[in-house]
């Protein structure tokens, strides 16, 4: 009973060193910096092929069951009020308000 218990022990000493050595990644690529550079290439990667991310603003809001959508273009200053129809594929954004700067 002894020797059985003795190899069982062993056997699972050496697993678990086996699972912890084959688990193990390097240092450099699991921390923070690591990630926050990464993470920070793709932000400019995508910013890169897109200027216009982040131009438009969307508010909505809705008081009892009445509901109002805006659209606000950073670029120009102009604002935008969606006119809601009875089927959504009708609806249309219209203009509200000129941009009050010059470009």
């Amino acid at each position: 009973m002894k020797r059985y218990l003795a190899g069982l022990l062993t056997g699972i000493i050496l697993m678990s060193g086996l699972l912890l050595f084959t688990a193990a990644t390097p240092a450099a690529d699991d921390s923070l910096a690591f990630y926050v550079n990464k993470l920070e290439s793709l932000l400019n990667n995508e910013l890169a092929k897109n200027r216009e991310n982040g131009r438009f603003q969307l508010q909505s809001h809705s008081i009892d069951r009445t509901h109002w959508h805006y659209l606000l273009d950073t670029a120009t200053g102009e604002l935008y009020k969606l006119e809601l129809n009875r089927t959504p594929e009708n609806s249309r954004w219209v203009l509200l308000t000129e941009g009050n700067f010059d470009r």
